[in-house]
Order: C-alpha cells, then sequence, then structure tokens
C-alpha cells in the first residue's frame, strides 16, 4: 500500500469516529435539554397544583356577628366594605372591589397596585357579583346585605371601628395573615417609641403635658375626637396625655363630640391643641374664618402657641396610615 492511500485510510477513520463523537455529544446533549424541559414542566405543574390546593382549602371562621362560615384559606379576591383598605394593603393584599370613598380621601390613594373596582355605597351587589369574588368582608351591615352577599361568595363581618390593635388581627386572621400582623404591629410599637423618646429628647414635649384633638368640617361644625389615629397615637402611653373632663365627654354619634362656639373654653382642655382639617376648599374657607375670631384667640393652647394642624387625611386608623404618620408626626410638631 503507497504512503498517500495508507494517509487517506487514516483520515477517513479518524473522521468517522470524530462524526460518531458528535453525535453521541449531541444525543446527550438533547438528552439533558429534554430533561430539563421536563422537570421544568413538572415543578410548574406541581406550582400551579400547590396555589390551586391552597386556594381551594378552607376553614371554618366564626365572624362578628357570630356566623361560622366556610371561608379560603388564603382568599385571593377579596371585596372589602369599609375603611379598612389600609390594613389589607399593609398585609400584601391587593382587594378586587372597595368604597373608593375612603381610599381617594386618604393616603393610601397610591398604595394600589392596581385600582380596585368601586363598590360604591350603598354596595353595588350587582357589580360584587361581575367581580366574582372568593371572599367579601363586611365592616358593616345595612338591611339585608349579608344575606345577598352571601349568595355571592362566603361573607365575613368585622366591627371597623375598633381601635387598630384590636381591629388589626382580627383582619389579619381572616386574610390568613395572623403573624404577619403580629410582627407589624411590633414594627409599629417599637417605632412609636422611638419617636416619642426622639421628640421628648428634643424638647418637643414635656412631661404631663396634655393635649386634645379637634376636627373641623365645612359647615363650621368641631367636633372632639377621642378616637382615630391621631389620637390613637398622642394618647399612647409615652405620649401626652388627656385632661379628666376631655375624658368626661360623651360623643354624641359614634367618634364624635360636638363642640360648639360657645364651650370652647369648657371642652378643648390641654396644653397642646391638635387641629384636623380638611383640604376642601369650602372647608378652609370658614376654617379661616374661625381663626379670626376672638373666642379661638383666647384659647390657653392658641395664646401659647401650642397649636398643631393636620390635614384629616391622616386620621383614618388603618395600618398602612399609622405607620406613615409615624414618620408625618415629627414634621407636625415642627409647626
Amino acid at each position: 500500500m503507497n504512503r498517500s492511500k495508507k494517509i487517506s485510510m487514516i483520515a477517513t477513520a479518524l473522521l468517522c469516529f470524530i462524526l460518531k463523537l458528535s453525535a453521541c455529544s449531541n444525543g446527550k446533549t438533547a438528552t439533558n435539554e429534554e430533561s430539563a424541559v421536563q422537570k421544568q414542566a413538572e415543578t410548574n405543574a406541581m406550582t400551579e397544583e400547590n396555589q390551586k390546593s391552597n386556594s381551594s382549602e378552607t376553614r371554618i371562621y366564626k365572624d362578628s356577628q357570630g356566623h361560622e362560615v366556610e371561608i379560603p384559606t388564603n382568599p385571593k379576591r377579596i371585596v372589602l366594605q369599609g375603611n379598612a383598605i389600609g390594613d389589607l394593603l399593609a398585609l400584601g393584599i391587593q382587594p378586587i372591589g372597595i368604597d373608593r370613598r375612603f381610599i381617594e380621601s386618604s393616603v393610601n390613594i397610591d398604595k394600589e397596585q392596581k385600582p380596585a373596582q368601586d363598590i360604591g355605597f350603598p354596595t353595588n351587589l350587582e357589580l360584587v357579583l361581575s367581580l366574582e369574588p372568593d371572599l367579601t368582608m363586611l365592616s358593616y351591615v345595612l338591611d339585608k346585605e349579608y344575606e345577598e352577599a352571601s349568595k355571592i361568595s362566603p361573607v365575613v363581618t368585622f366591627d371597623g371601628a375598633l381601635p387598630l390593635k384590636v381591629r388589626f388581627p382580627v383582619i389579619a386572621d381572616i386574610v390568613g395573615k395572623k403573624a404577619e400582623a403580629g410582627q407589624l404591629l411590633q414594627d409599629y410599637d417599637l417605632k412609636a417609641e422611638a419617636m416619642w423618646k426622639d421628640l421628648r429628647v428634643n424638647g418637643k414635649i414635656t412631661e404631663g403635658e396634655t393635649a386634645v384633638v379637634l376636627q373641623y368640617y365645612w359647615n363650621k361644625t368641631m367636633y372632639v375626637m377621642k378616637t382615630g389615629a391621631l389620637a390613637e397615637l398622642l394618647y399612647q402611653p409615652s405620649g401626652f396625655g388627656m385632661d379628666d373632663k376631655v375624658k368626661a365627654l360623651q360623643p354624641n354619634s359614634g367618634p364624635y363630640i360636638e363642640v360648639s362656639n360657645e364651650l370652647m373654653h369648657d371642652i378643648l382642655i390641654g396644653d397642646r391643641l391638635f387641629v384636623l382639617h380638611s383640604a376642601d376648599k369650602d372647608a378652609e374657607k370658614a376654617f379661616a374664618e374661625l381663626l379670626k375670631t376672638d373666642l379661638w384667640k383666647s384659647l390657653p393652647a392658641v395664646k401659647g402657641g401650642k397649636i398643631n394642624f393636620i390635614e384629616d387625611k391622616w386620621n383614618y386608623n388603618d395600618m398602612t396610615t399609622s405607620d406613615m404618620l409615624l414618620d408625618e408626626f415629627p414634621n407636625v410638631m415642627e409647626q
């Protein structure tokens, strides 16, 4: 065999070996890719199955009116009636239907990922039906609202007028976020304690100082508020005290204790006066007129320069607003 033929045969054999090796490698790669795709598909299927399982799991819940209701363990499509929207947002839950009055006049307006549908007041149950909720939450009940809403989805009631630290755990329990609520309240307490400490160290508050909260409306009516976000913040153990005469006042309707011009000096008793006012133009005009009156100017807190103003959008006592108020309040005290 001549030299050139021998080289040709060797080259041919080498080429066959390389092609065979390449085919094996490609086959192995293809097998690995197929295996990876199959594993991903199995993972996706398991995740989807777990999500379906979680969303279909239910439990029996006894609500504020004694109804024992079978509700989703982890509800995904919640319709909320009432002003506790910031409680759900704090828990990372975006309701699909709300009474938008309570968010458009609050500091929570930009906290939604996607604006929830407006269910109106009274609640538009036809709209609620179209939203296909898996849970409806009612903070109060009108007429046969509970019975009608129960035909659409499981319904639970809760008392929306309860103080933050009582109501928030209840709402969290309903939506399966009880542990998260406990942590949020713990963080809130620590943050509040630090804020009050800083205010005292910086001389913004003196020991034993009392305060009173006044709400002023466009129609020139005014009320003392002993509950609500601002009051709940002010009257914490590390905060301001409440004069005994103010403690003895009884609400006229809900949390409102009406104050007439003639009784301002008998009711607005405190070292410091916090005034909640609306950004509404008519309210601002009426409020400006009040500030010019001799009765107002002669109030001890006003004469002493210890009066602070804050927009009433801060007076929602949901978890989101209450936490944000801790950041805002030191600015209010700078007035």
